[in-house]
C-alpha cells in the first residue's frame, strides 16, 4: 500500500506541475496542450481503482479526476487546480 500511495502523490504532484505549466503558457500564447493532462487522468484513474485507499479518498479523487477532464479552458485549469490544492490538502490530513 505504501508504494500505492507514493505513486499517487507522486502523480497528483506532476498534475499540479502540469496544471502550473499550462496556465502560465495560456497566458503567453492562448493555446492549450492538455494531452499530457489526459494522460494523467487516465494513469490517476488507473491507480484510483487499484489502490487501497479509503471509500471517502477514492470518492474525492474520482470528482478530481472528472474535473480535470474537463479542461477545455484556463478557467477549467484554474478550478482544476484548486480542486487539487484541496485533494492533497484532505490527504495529507486523512
Amino acid at each position: 500500500m505504501e508504494s500505492a500511495s507514493n505513486t499517487l502523490g507522486e502523480l497528483l504532484h506532476e498534475i499540479k506541475n502540469e496544471l502550473t505549466n499550462q496556465i502560465s503558457l495560456v497566458k503567453s500564447t492562448e493555446i492549450l496542450d492538455t494531452r499530457k493532462l489526459f494522460s494523467q487522468t487516465k494513469a490517476l484513474n488507473d491507480i484510483i481503482q487499484t489502490s487501497e485507499i479509503t471509500l471517502e479518498n477514492k470518492s474525492m479523487l474520482q470528482k478530481f479526476s472528472l474535473t480535470l477532464q474537463d479542461n477545455s479552458t484556463v478557467k477549467s485549469l484554474r478550478y482544476a487546480k484548486q480542486d487539487l490544492e484541496r485533494v492533497l490538502s484532505n490527504l495529507n490530513n486523512g
